[in-house]
């Protein structure tokens, strides 16, 4: 794991790829590069967001900036090694790797000020992410996928008291929830075509979310003095992400 260490960054630039219509009009088309293309728009919106947050910041928060566009940069070819493992799914009208994350289009415009009062730096508390994927791989082994999803929920509520900190982690967490939410329902829609499960292929994903984990809480860490003065850097740079996509059934 710890040779993956460099790549488990490749989530950090906030994954929002297209949605379901989106990735239906690709498969159509023969383009299976959804989470390419969405690197690639994460990289273009926050080189766009670095001067301007540089600009409120006095140049402080442009480590923080660099970090997300290499971290996106350096991820491009394990995202074209994801594109291809769910090209197949993708050609069957299985919407793997695009249905799982939302639209790049639901990122929050560019603020100066976050919209409520920030909270005092004092309140912001580190997660201890070690102790997160513990708990994430331990309920997969005993629940699979309902397991990690009922494990992300608490997680998640333990974060709402904290709406001004941890935007990156929560974001991550988000996503994670999403993927373990429609894992079985793709696997159920790929059973019904007679083809190979892609559970492994979510799993996989998955695990690269909680590979990143430590880096988004570093990252958070760094961004919290800044927030804390009302700026509300990596917070408005992350779309909302919902559990399931429109008009999914919950489970």
């Amino acid at each position: 794991m710890r040779a993956l260490r460099p790549l488990a960054l490749l989530l950090l630039g906030l994954l929002a790829l297209p949605t379901r219509s989106e990735a239906q009009h690709s498969a159509a088309n023969g383009k299976h590069d959804c989470f390419q293309r969405h690197l690639r728009e994460a990289i273009e919106l926050n080189r766009e967001r670095l001067p301007l947050y540089s600009q409120l910041t006095d140049g402080a928060s442009e480590r923080i900036s660099r970090r997300l566009i290499w971290s996106e940069r350096l991820a491009l070819p394990v995202a074209w090694y994801i594109d291809r493992r769910a090209s197949g799914y993708l050609q069957a009208g299985i919407p793997l790797v695009c249905d799982e994350f939302v639209s790049m289009e639901l990122t929050p415009p560019f603020r100066a000020r976050a919209p409520i009062a920030p909270q005092p730096v004092t309140t912001f508390r580190p997660t201890d992410t070690r102790r997160v994927r513990r708990a994430v791989r331990g309920s997969y082994r005993q629940g699979g996928f309902p397991g990690v999803s009922a494990v992300l929920e608490g997680e998640l509520r333990r974060l709402e008291d904290a709406p001004t900190y941890h935007c990156m982690l929560r974001h991550l967490l988000e996503s994670a929830l999403r993927i373990a939410n429609l894992a079985p329902i793709q696997a159920a829609r790929a059973e019904e075509l007679g083809m190979d499960s892609p559970e492994g292929l979510s799993w996989l994903l998955l695990r690269l979310h909680l590979l990143t984990l430590e880096d988004a809480a570093r990252l958070d860490r760094a961004a919290a003095p800044l927030q804390a003065e009302g700026i509300p850097i990596i917070c408005q740079d992350v779309p909302p992400i919902a559990p399931l996509p429109e008009g999914w059934e919950t489970r």
